[in-house]
């Protein structure tokens, strides 16, 4: 397992962060997933068998907010 924390901006309030854990969690290669909007960060565990970093960042962009 991997972990990655991503710094996310655009959330503002607990429905962005509901909304971005839905998102990534679509991944079936993602095996947990918190966002703190207050850090503004996003940490993810995942299985890089099965994903990368790059597709969960475009998880998340699609959905509107902004990954640096």
């Amino acid at each position: 397992m991997e972990k990655a924390v991503l710094n996310v901006k655009g959330m503002k309030c607990g429905g962005c962060e509901n909304t971005i854990r839905d998102a990534v969690r679509g991944d079936a290669g993602v095996v947990s997933v918190k966002a703190d909007r207050q850090a503004a960060t996003v940490e993810v565990e995942f299985d890089q068998a099965r994903t990368n970093v790059d597709a969960i960042k475009k998880l998340i962009t699609a959905q509107g907010y902004t990954v640096e």
